[in-house]
């Protein structure tokens, strides 16, 4: 007959064993479920942060475009005068063309800028073209295109003039290779009209490169990547992918036309590459491209297999040690046993801040300490995760990703008529001059300087970087008064700053006010208009970032 001690020992090998195999395989469950549903977070927030940043490059273009064709439209006196006084032709392109080098030279990428009148009514070579020397960095004359020696119907020739002509509507051009300037661009054309009757069209090419150069930089994992398609799918630039190839030809799960869900933010796609299996997420782009962020599946399971084998280890080594624990201290583990239950119960389900009041030096203190440690591990490794998504990685700042989820709170609030908040907006000035000048490293010291400045004024919870350079700051039941001693302390912070380096912004601040504000938009844009004519104001006084170099001042 088997004794009391044994059948208590039998009972507590077996009831350890049963519930550490209980508790593990939960564990494996929820951790890697909650591990990929982290994967499925960080990615589409990336592409969508990256996507947006894209989208705000190319909208930066069509505003500019969009200036000069309605300066082109407001201008234009008469079709009729333009097709019979060559004179007023003449003057008419030259304010265009004044007005076209301003635009391009202060737009990021470009590379031409045009006006070309319908032939129809002109000269078949009316108009101007400038293209950017890559020598000296300006704009000089290039040769016309004479429509009279194309058909419409040439697309490589006069493609760039009849498409969007035909289209009636602004075009983003899909990139090709312009063999005249031997440069891979995209283009952005507006058909302009005056009183419903064409007279022309306004475009700007963009070195394609300088978008590629944005995605080439996009990382996530360890070598997760980006890359760009056009509307099709089809890879129009990737650093691992062969240009022209079909998506969808990658993965016959991965159904790509007609899909509407394929830009959904709950879901990762699979496709396979050189025998390697990826996720890869897509975000439309301004120009009717997308945007691709991939990562291989291992780096993603790299976590989640890592902790399925700290469990298995664990479980095996907590049922070696209580087979000969069990042996000299049946009764008095038992205790300690349930204790140990309890909280790898609690870490399965989530609680990684769990408490064990166990002290003993013996093997079950050691797997006390060592079910903390893998909590603790467990907590840090989904902390680094979720600072991937909401911090920048510059200035140690929030990202615009965490920019928008405190918007999307305060709207909730404002709905709710329950909300009393103050937004600044802190704008960088002369970081393009001092790019250009010094280089990055300098504008990236200019940034982190003014968001040193920021986060000292401020605190560090409430600034966020929204834009390459600008912040904002959200501060909760502030009042105008104080709005005004903090932006007069900001500038005061940045005044005392020592070094080289002498930073400069502008700052505005709007409190909400229920009776004229409607939403959030409506109190960030009179921040936004008090920082301009801040801006304005320091602009005209000289007041600029600079570097104190021997010799030399920006």
């Amino acid at each position: 007959m088997k004794s009391v001690q044994t059948k208590i020992i039998l009972l507590i090998l077996t009831g350890i064993i049963a519930s550490t195999t209980i508790v593990g395989v939960t564990g494996i469950m929820s951790f890697g479920k909650a591990i990929d549903e982290d994967s499925v977070k960080v990615m589409n927030l990336m592409c969508s942060e990256k996507a947006q940043e894209l989208n705000n490059v190319l909208g930066k273009i069509e505003q500019s475009v969009e200036i000069l064709s309605g300066y082109a439209v407001d201008n234009l006196e008469s079709i009729n005068r333009l097709s019979r006084d060559s004179e007023y032709l003449e003057e008419f392109t030259n304010d265009l063309e004044e007005l076209g080098l301003t635009i391009a030279n202060a737009t990021d990428g470009a590379v031409a800028v045009y006006v070309r009148f319908n032939p129809d009514i002109t000269s078949p070579k009316a108009g101007f073209f400038k293209v950017k020397n890559t020598e000296n960095e300006r704009f000089v004359d290039e040769k016309l295109t004479d429509f009279s020696l194309y058909s419409p119907d040439d697309v490589e020739h006069v493609g760039w003039y009849y498409i969007p002509v035909n289209e009636g509507k602004a075009v983003w051009m899909q990139p090709y290779d312009n063999k005249n300037i031997d440069i891979y661009m995209i283009s952005y054309v507006i058909p302009v009209y005056k009183d419903d009757e064409l007279f022309g069209i306004v475009g700007m090419d963009i070195d394609f490169n300088y978008i590629a150069e944005m995605v080439d930089k996009i990382k996530i994992y360890e070598t997760g990547h980006a890359f760009i398609t056009d509307e099709n799918f089809v890879i129009v630039h990737s650093r691992h992918y062969s240009q022209g190839t079909v998506v969808r030809e990658l993965s016959d799960s991965l159904l790509v036309a007609g899909d509407d869900d394929l830009l959904s933010m709950d879901t990762l796609y699979d496709h396979e590459l050189d025998g390697e299996e990826k996720k890869v997420v897509f975000r439309s782009l301004e120009n009717g491209m997308n945007l691709a962020v991939t990562v291989p599946v291992s780096e993603i399971d790299r976590t989640k297999n890592r902790l399925i084998i700290q469990i298995i280890i664990m479980a095996c080594f907590i049922i070696l040690v209580f087979i000969f624990a069990a042996l000299a201290i049946a009764k008095t583990i038992v205790k300690p046993l349930k204790e140990l239950n309890l909280a790898a119960k609690e870490i399965a389900q989530g609680n990684l801040e769990v408490s064990l009041a166990c002290k003993s030096k013996d093997e079950v203190g050691t797997l006390a300490e060592s079910l903390k440690e893998t909590a603790h591990q467990l907590k840090i490794r989904i902390d680094y995760i979720n600072n991937l998504a909401y911090m920048d990685k510059l200035t140690e700042t929030k990202n615009n990703t965490a920019y928008l989820h405190e918007v999307s709170d305060i709207k909730k609030n404002i709905q709710d008529k329950e909300c009393a908040f103050a937004v600044f907006v802190i704008d960088v000035n002369g970081l393009k001059s001092i790019n250009d000048t010094y280089g990055h490293s300098y504008g990236n010291e200019l940034i982190i300087a003014i968001s040193k400045a920021a986060v000292a004024v401020f605190g560090a919870e409430h600034v966020f970087r929204i834009g390459g350079d600008e912040f904002a700051v959200i501060l909760w039941d502030t009042d105008g008064k104080k709005c005004s001693e903090l932006s007069e302390a900001f500038e005061r912070n940045l005044k005392d700053y020592t070094g080289n380096l002498k930073p400069s912004a502008a700052i505005g601040s709007a409190v909400y006010d229920k009776n004229i504000d409607s939403s959030y938009e409506s109190v960030f844009e009179r921040a936004d208009e008090k920082m301009y004519e801040r801006k304005v104001d320091m602009k005209s006084r000289g007041e600029n970032s600079s570097v104190s170099v021997p010799g030399e001042t920006v």
